[in-house]
């Protein structure tokens, strides 16, 4: 999987700060408190029943309750690929550590989604969750956002308004919108995956050229490779693409794994969580925001817009 490092820019200058506006799509105990949350981001992929020049565009639904994790997919146009969309448990492998990430136990407590990871053969866990914080889309436009040379320089509010400019810039988001902002907190810097990420390269050297190679331009790229797992044994790579041309940063990461015997071992796309608390921007004044993780009312109009424009 590839994770994306810096935003894709194309946005003006909003003065909107960052407010707790309660406009969760929680689901409600008597005392006030939720245990849900769903979280709404549209997605491009190529068109999966068509030729590989055909793009497709999707509305993803996924949704967190205490023990249970589902995505929900639906074409808004062509048909989207989903292939690295899964609810299994994962693999996690960090520094001489090897353990599982399990649907069962997540607890979900208002914003936030906790879940803990178990080490192999252990009755020890590590700390990881998200605490989404919320910010007001209602009235925004796409010229909420203003595109600087790079990403130090953008500023304003980055919304789907902006990743699909054929909508026009004077639609405005309804009232009830709002968008997520994710606060990762881990004990552990660690690389996740399970068996809908293998890929079909035989080592990671292979994958290390593959991924090396995923942009046909002169951008610059680091590469690093390193040991996890318990003693550190399993092989893991991380590409890095850096900024080009206002176009953001990408990081693939990947792990050779053998679970246990030669005859298991493959290769996969791992999802990377950095050890400590991530500290996104949530000051438009200061710097870009990302607001493309939205609640229901956010996603339906995005929805429309994107149907009826694409």
């Amino acid at each position: 999987m590839n994770k994306l490092i810096v935003v894709p820019s194309v946005f003006s200058l909003a003065a909107v700060i960052l407010v707790g506006c309660g406009e969760d799509d929680g689901t409600y105990n008597s005392d006030g408190s939720s245990n849900q949350i769903t979280l709404t981001r549209f997605a491009n992929s190529y068109d999966s029943q068509a030729n590989a020049n055909a793009s497709a565009i999707a509305r993803i639904d996924e949704t967190y309750r205490s023990g249970e994790h589902e995505i929900k997919t639906k074409n808004i146009v062509n048909n989207y690929s989903n292939q690295s969309l899964n609810t299994l448990d994962k693999t996690v492998l960090a520094d001489n550590f090897e353990g599982q990430l399990e649907n069962k136990d997540i607890e979900v407590d208002n914003r936030t989604v906790k879940r803990p990871i178990y080490e192999k053969n252990s009755n020890n866990k590590a700390t990881y969750e998200t605490t989404y914080k919320t910010l007001n889309l209602s009235g925004l436009q796409a010229t909420s956002y203003s595109a600087g040379i790079n990403r130090e320089d953008s500023r304003g509010i980055l919304t789907d308004l902006n990743n699909y400019p054929r909508i026009p810039a004077n639609v405005a988001f309804p009232a009830g919108s709002v968008c997520y902002i994710p606060v990762v907190k881990s004990d552990l810097s660690f690389l996740a995956f399970n068996e809908k990420n293998k890929t079909g390269y035989a080592s990671i050297n292979k994958w290390i050229e593959g991924a090396e190679d995923r942009f046909n331009d002169n951008r610059d790229y680091r590469t690093s490779q390193f040991g996890v797992g318990i003693g550190n044994k399993q092989k893991a790579a991380q590409v890095t693409f850096f900024e080009y041309q206002n176009q953001p940063a990408y990081q693939y990461s990947g792990v050779e794994y053998a679970n246990g015997s030669n005859s298991s071992k493959g290769v996969y796309e791992a999802d990377y969580v950095a050890k400590g608390t991530t500290d996104p921007n949530t000051n438009s004044l200061r710097g870009l925001v990302d607001c493309t993780i939205v609640n229901e009312v956010a996603g339906d109009f995005l929805a429309t817009q994107i149907q009826r424009y694409y």
